[in-house]
C-alpha cells in the first residue's frame, strides 16, 4: 500500500556476522521508457547530498547489478527521470546473499520486489498482515476524501485564478465559514489518526519479529525532524530499550539511533550538544571551540534548499546589526560538492563563518535530528543552553534585544 512506499523507506542488506561479506545479485525491468539509469544509494540519506551514488544503466527496459557490502545495510533504486521531475517511486529490496528481481515503472507505479531471502520474506509478511488490516480503512478514507474533492471541484468551476486562491485559503483557514471546513478539517485529522495507529502497529510487528528491517526503521523515525512530536516515538524508544537494543551488536545503525535519541532533547532550555565539524582549513574539530559570542546561531543550511537559504539571507541584517554586541552565527552546508556551497555563498553574500558538510561526513544533520530535511537552526547562549529552535528572524532579534540590548 502506499503508506509503505512512503516511509518504509529503501532497501535491506542484511548479512549474518559483521565479518561476511554480500553478494546481492539485482535484476529487473522498468515500463517507464523514458528510464535511462537507476541511482542506487543507502537508506536514510539524501541523494542530493551524497557522493557515491552508484548508476545503473537501464537497456531496452533491462537492468542489472551486482551489489557487495560489508554491513547490513538499506539502499533504494531511483530511476533518472523521476529523480530529475522531482517526484519518484524507489524500488525496495533486501539485499541478502540472494537473486533479487525487481520490477518498476512510473513514479504512481508500485515497484514490486521479488526474492528468497530471510528478511524480504519477513518485510513481505510484516506488509501482507497490515495491509489486510489497513488497506481496507484507508481505501474507505481515501474515497471519502475524493467525495469531498469532487464536490470542492464544481465549486470553482468557472472561477478566475485569484478567485480560486481565495476560495482555497478561507476553505483553510481556522475561522472559514465554508460549510466543507470542518468536513475537510474532520477527514485530515482522521486520516492522520488512521496512519498513526498505522505507524504503532508496524513498531508493534517489529518488536515481536525482530529484523534488521526493525532496526533501519527504528533508525529511520527516530531521526525524522518529525520525531519529537510523532504518536509513534515512544513506541519506538520503547522497543529499541526493550529489544533492539541487545540485537545486532556491532551494527553501525546502534550509533545512529543513539544519536536520534539524543537529538529529542534539542529543545529550548536543555543543552545544545557538540559534534565535530569541518574547519575551512580541512581540519575537524570541535563545533564548540569555534563558539565566541554570547549568543549563538547555528544555521544549518544547503545550496540545495531554498527555504534554507531565503531564511538564512534574513539574518544578515540582524547579524550586522548585533554582531558587535556578542551575537554570532555559525553555517553549516550540507553539500556533495564543495563547490555547490561556494556558488551560493557568492549569491547570497553570508558574512559569517561557513562550515562543510560534505557527504554527511560528520553526520550532523543526524545528530541534529533533522536528517531528512534540508536545514534547521538552534539560537543558544554562552553556556550552550538552547534558546529557540529554528526561529524566523523577527523572534531572533526579539531574543537578541532582550539579552544584548536590555
Amino acid at each position: 500500500m502506499k503508506r509503505v512506499i512512503t516511509n518504509l523507506i529503501l532497501v535491506i542488506c542484511t548479512v549474518s556476522g559483521r565479518e561476511q561479506s554480500i553478494t546481492c545479485q539485482i535484476k529487473g525491468t522498468t515500463t517507464d521508457t523514458k528510464t535511462t539509469k537507476l541511482y542506487l544509494v543507502e537508506s536514510g540519506a539524501d541523494i542530493r547530498t551524497q557522493g557515491n551514488v552508484i548508476s545503473i544503466s537501464v537497456i531496452d527496459g533491462k537492468f542489472s547489478y551486482t551489489l557487495k557490502t560489508d554491513d547490513m545495510c538499506y539502499y533504494e533504486l531511483i530511476a533518472d527521470n523521476q529523480y530529475e521531475e522531482g517526484s519518484w517511486t524507489p524500488a525496495y529490496f533486501i539485499s541478502e546473499n540472494q537473486k533479487v528481481h525487481i520490477t518498476m515503472g512510473g513514479n504512481k507505479d508500485k515497484a514490486i520486489t521479488k526474492g528468497t531471502g530471510k528478511e524480504t520474506k519477513m518485510i513481505q509478511q510484516l506488509n501482507d498482515e497490515l495491509d489486510a488490516v489497513y488497506n481496507p480503512l484507508f481505501n474507505a478514507a481515501d474515497a471519502r476524501r475524493d467525495s469531498l474533492d469532487a464536490i470542492l471541484q464544481k465549486e470553482v468551476e468557472g472561477l478566475d485564478a485569484d478567485a480560486r486562491r481565495a476560495y482555497i485559503d478561507d476553505l483553510l483557514s481556522d475561522d472559514s465559514k465554508n460549510p466543507h471546513a470542518a468536513i475537510r478539517k474532520q477527514l485530515e485529522e482522521d486520516y492522520e489518526a488512521l496512519y498513526m495507529k498505522w505507524r504503532i502497529a508496524t513498531v508493534m510487528w517489529l518488536e515481536k519479529h525482530p529484523c534488521i528491517y526493525g532496526l533501519f526503521e527504528m533508525k529511520n523515525s527516530l531521526s525524522s525532524h518529525r520525531a519529537q512530536t510523532a504518536p509513534s516515538t515512544p513506541y519506538h524508544i520503547s522497543s529499541y530499550k526493550n529489544t533492539y537494543s541487545k540485537k545486532y551488536e556491532g551494527h553501525p545503525y546502534h550509533k545512529s539511533i543513539q544519536d536520534a535519541l539524543k537529538s529529542l532533547d534539542l529543545v529550548p532550555g536543555n543543552k545544545y550538544i557538540d559534534y565535530e565539524v569541518t574547519h575551512p582549513d580541512g581540519k575537524q574539530v570541535a563545533l564548540s571551540s569555534l563558539f565566541t559570542g554570547k549568543v549563538i546561531y547555528i544555521d544549518l543550511w544547503a545550496s540545495w534548499c531554498g527555504p534554507c537559504r531565503k531564511h538564512a539571507k534574513a539574518l544578515i541584517p540582524i547579524f550586522e546589526k548585533y554582531k558587535d554586541k556578542g551575537f554570532q552565527v555559525i553555517g553549516i552546508a550540507r553539500e556533495s560538492a564543495e563547490e555547490d556551497m561556494a556558488k551560493a555563498l557568492a549569491k547570497d553574500g553570508y558574512p559569517w563563518i561557513s562550515l562543510l558538510e560534505l557527504n554527511d561526513k560528520n553526520q550532523v544533520w543526524l545528530k541534529n535530528g533533522i536528517s531528512n530535511a534540508g536545514g534547521g537552526g538552534f539560537l543558544i547562549d554562552e553556556h550552550g543552553t538552547i534558546l529557540s529552535v529554528y526561529p524566523e528572524a523577527e523572534e531572533t532579534e526579539r531574543i537578541l534585544e532582550k539579552i544584548l540590548v536590555e
